[in-house]
C-alpha cells in the first residue's frame, strides 16, 4: 500500500491565509515542507481520502493524474475536506464520445477523456453536500460519479479494498464525520481525521484491529484539549491506549496530519520535537510504503 499525503494542514491552511502570527510568519519565510494545504491523501493512485480545492491544485504539481481514481472516501463535508462542486470538472459532453482528437477540438468541454465511474462513499451529510453541488449528480452520466452510503462500523468493499467507517467525534452533530479503517493486500491503515476521539462502540472496533500504519489528525498540537479535534496530549493518550491493546503490526508507523498553525510549530521544528516518540509529522507530498 502506497500512501501519498496530498495535503496535511487544517482548515485555515498552514500558514493561515490571512494570519501573521509568529508561526504563520515564520512558515512563509521557511517555505518548503512547512507550507501545508488542506488535508487529503491518495492510496495506490486509485483511492482518495477527501477531495478539496487543494487536491485539485496540488495533484498536478505532484505528478498525479486524478483520472486513475476509482474510489473516494469522504470523512465529512466541511469544505477543507470535501468540495463536491469541483466534480463538475469531470464532465464530458456526450457528443464527444467516439470522436477523434482532431474532431474534439471543435467542441467545448471540461474534460476530453472518457472517465470510469468515481464511486463516492460518505455519510448522509456528505450525500447532502454532493447532491447540492450544481450539475454533479444531476448530470451523473457526464460527471461519471456514483454515491454510496456508509454505516457506522459496517465493512464495505470497493474493488480490492475493504474499509470500515468509524463514527468520529467532530462537531456536536452525531455522525457528521467518519474515519476509516482501510485494508488492502494484507495491509491495514487507520485514517483518523477529523476527530476528537470515539464513542465506546467505535473505539472497540478501532482497538480490535491491527495496523501497519495510523494516520491521525493533530490539529491543536501544543494547545488545549478539544472535543472536536486532537491535541498532542490526547494523541499521546491514544498511543498509550493503542500500545496497551497491541494494535501495532511489526514495523508499524504513526503519522500526524491536519496540522493547525496556531497551536503547532512549523514542520521542521515540530518533526524534530516528536521524532524521539515515534511520531512522524507528515508533510505535503510525503510518500509512505506499507
Amino acid at each position: 500500500m502506497k500512501v501519498t499525503f496530498i495535503g496535511t494542514g487544517a482548515g485555515e491552511g498552514y500558514p493561515g491565509m490571512w494570519c501573521e502570527c509568529p508561526n504563520c510568519t515564520r512558515t512563509r519565510q521557511l517555505g518548503g515542507r512547512n507550507i501545508r494545504g488542506n488535508s487529503c491523501a491518495l492510496i495506490d493512485g486509485d483511492l482518495l481520502i477527501d477531495m478539496n480545492a487543494h487536491f485539485m491544485s496540488a495533484a498536478p504539481r505532484l505528478g498525479i493524474s486524478p483520472a486513475g481514481i476509482r474510489t473516494l472516501l469522504v470523512t465529512h463535508p466541511h469544505m477543507d475536506h470535501f468540495a463536491p462542486e469541483l466534480l463538475w470538472t469531470r464532465a464530458m459532453a456526450p457528443e464527444l464520445r467516439g470522436l477523434s482528437d482532431e474532431e474534439m477540438r471543435a467542441h467545448i468541454s471540461p474534460t476530453f477523456t472518457e472517465l470510469p465511474v468515481l464511486h463516492i462513499y460518505g455519510n448522509e451529510h456528505v450525500r447532502s453536500a454532493l447532491y447540492a453541488a450544481p450539475n454533479v449528480m444531476q448530470q451523473a452520466e457526464r460527471t461519471r460519479v456514483a454515491y454510496h452510503p456508509i454505516e457506522d462500523g459496517v465493512a464495505q468493499a470497493a474493488q480490492d479494498v475493504t474499509f470500515i467507517p468509524i463514527r468520529a467525534r467532530h462537531t456536536p452533530v452525531r455522525g457528521f464525520s467518519h474515519n476509516y479503517i482501510i485494508e488492502r493486500g494484507g495491509k491495514a491503515l487507520l485514517y483518523a481525521s477529523d476527530t476528537g476521539g470515539y464513542d465506546a462502540d467505535m473505539l472497540d472496533i478501532v482497538l480490535s484491529h491491527r495496523y501497519d500504519c495510523v494516520i491521525m489528525e493533530g490539529t491543536f498540537g501544543l494547545g488545549a484539549r478539544s472535543d472536536d479535534h486532537m491535541s498532542l496530549e490526547k494523541i499521546r493518550e491514544m498511543r498509550r491506549l493503542f500500545d496497551a491493546h497491541g494494535v501495532w503490526k511489526p514495523g508499524a508507523s504513526f503519522h500526524l496530519t491536519h496540522i493547525c498553525p496556531h497551536w503547532t510549530p512549523p514542520h521542521d521544528e515540530y518533526a524534530e520535537m516528536l521524532k524521539g516518540e515515534g511520531i512522524e509529522v507528515a508533510y505535503d507530498g510525503k510518500v509512505i510504503e506499507l
